[in-house]
């Protein structure tokens, strides 16, 4: 009988040792996942969303019917509002949200409806959420025959140059130069209902943007049809004002070129003791590490003024831009963040540990914006030129010199809006394949005083002669 007492009492014994052993694992586990999570996301602070009521739909019982676009537009707008930040903090979505939201859902209930249709719904849905980065210009991308990617908006586009200001297109010259000539109507229809229309399908984050939008898409033969322009034989008819005199000018729409090819992503020079840099697009790689080594080659020579040129660049990988300040000895402002945890982050990133988080309640995790103090030891000056095509990270890096206050913006604002969202996870639809965006971020500008809608240059001059002014401010400086 002892000795059945004393391996009962064994058997508990080991028992116990292994659940012992099994809860410290778990809570090992558990420790190990807060860390990762805690590291990758720079050490934020963990939040439930503090919106009374999320204004979402609730899909409990929602059937995703196969094989049409009414199945596309419930699984963009289930997947939108499970990822997206505007719906878990104040302020942002607007009152009208839900209005767009179900009129989208019910136009694609329409049998009749075509891919180009169904691109058009779902840029006007898209525009609600006021988010430039979402599904790129708030369309979803198509890919053609050829295997390139192409928007599933815009078709061929006029073969000719323009630019937006005060609420006219102005025409172009062979050398880019803007003329007096202002293009009053294209396709019989005046550009103002042009203008419109783009406010309708595109969202714009600040003025640059809208002149950007206004410039670009008034050229595309899918926008002027939309707006209800006559095309003939892939022709449209301009309508012209100079100087009291009207004509009139036919003008081809053109296939516009496959996407990607740059002459090069980056490259540097010496003028006079300013060390300039052309920076194209923003990707990491070997190039970027030589113009580093360069930087602070010529940083050690005794250089301590910088030009960086982001003029058309639209952003990319923001590391780059922060490699560059950090050659100069930099230390750049961070910027704060407000992350969103959802299923589809998980799925998309394949971050397990981030379940950890979902299973405690967390919503989202939070940085504070930040400004370093000391962070230009070497002392150097930096000069960033951009203008209304500049955005995303070419917007953030500008952001950091401005906010820093270790330099200064040459030419015109930026499109993209300093606190907006961003960093962006890609997604396809499961009837018309289309591929999208969506944003998990929204990104707070570090200098919590600026100014967060638009980035505007200390030396506001026409972005053709940046460079120019950048290098008569710097050559004055001592």
């Amino acid at each position: 009988m002892e000795k059945e007492k004393e391996s009962n009492l064994l058997k508990k014994r080991k028992v116990g040792k292994i659940v012992l052993i099994a809860v410290l694992s778990f809570m090992a586990v558990i420790l190990v996942a807060a860390l990762i999570i805690w590291n990758h996301f720079g050490r934020p602070s963990f939040h439930s969303a503090d919106v009374s009521e999320i204004r979402t739909m609730d899909f409990a019982g929602v059937v995703m019917c196969p094989q049409s676009f009414a199945t596309d537009a419930l699984y963009l707008v289930r997947l939108i509002e499970q990822t997206h930040p505007t719906f878990i903090v104040n302020g942002w979505l607007p009152d009208y949200y839900e209005e767009i939201r179900d009129e989208f859902l019910e136009y694609t209930q329409n049998e009749n409806l075509t891919k180009l249709d169904f691109a058009f719904a779902a840029a006007r849905f898209i525009t609600v959420l006021r988010d430039g980065h979402t599904s790129g210009q708030n369309v979803l991308i198509g890919q053609g025959e050829d295997g390139l990617w192409r928007p599933a908006i815009f078709g061929n586009l006029l073969d000719e140059r323009w630019a937006e200001a005060d609420n006219n297109l102005y025409l172009r010259n062979e050398d880019g130069e803007l003329t007096e000539t202002i293009v009053t109507e294209i396709g019989g229809v005046p550009t103002v209902h042009i203008f419109t229309v783009i406010d309708r399908y595109f969202y714009a984050e600040n003025d640059a943007d809208r002149q950007h939008n206004y410039a670009a898409f008034s050229r595309f033969g899918d926008i002027i049809a939309r707006a209800g322009g006559v095309i003939a034989d892939d022709v449209v008819m301009l309508t012209l004002y100079n100087d009291g005199a009207v004509s009139e000018k036919a003008v081809r729409l053109e296939p516009p070129e496959p996407w990607g090819g740059l002459d090069y992503i980056i490259r540097h020079e010496m003028k006079d003791d300013v060390f300039f840099i052309d920076l194209r697009v923003f990707i990491d790689g070997s190039h970027i590490t030589e113009v580093v080594q360069a930087i602070e080659q010529a940083v050690d020579d005794g250089t301590r003024k910088f030009i960086i040129d982001l003029r058309g660049n639209g952003g990319g990988a923001s590391i780059v831009g922060q490699r560059l300040l950090e050659a100069m000895g930099i230390t750049i402002p961070s910027y704060g963040s407000l992350r969103r945890i959802s299923n589809h982050l998980i799925s998309y990133t394949g971050m397990f540990p981030l379940h950890v988080l979902r299973w405690f309640g967390v919503d989202y995790v939070r940085i504070e914006p930040y400004i370093p103090v000391n962070n230009n030891p070497n002392n150097v000056f930096v000069s960033v030129l951009t203008n209304s095509s500049s955005y995303s990270s070419a917007t953030m890096m500008g952001v950091w010199v401005q906010d820093g206050d270790f330099g200064n913006i040459v030419g015109g604002a930026s499109r993209n809006a300093p606190t907006s969202f961003g960093d962006i996870l890609g997604f396809t639809l499961p009837y018309s394949g289309f591929i999208g965006r969506v944003s998990h971020v929204l990104w707070l500008r570090p200098d919590v005083d600026g100014e967060p809608s638009i980035l505007m240059p200390d030396i506001l001059v026409d972005p053709n002669d940046a460079l120019e002014a950048a290098l008569m401010y710097l050559r004055n400086k001592e």
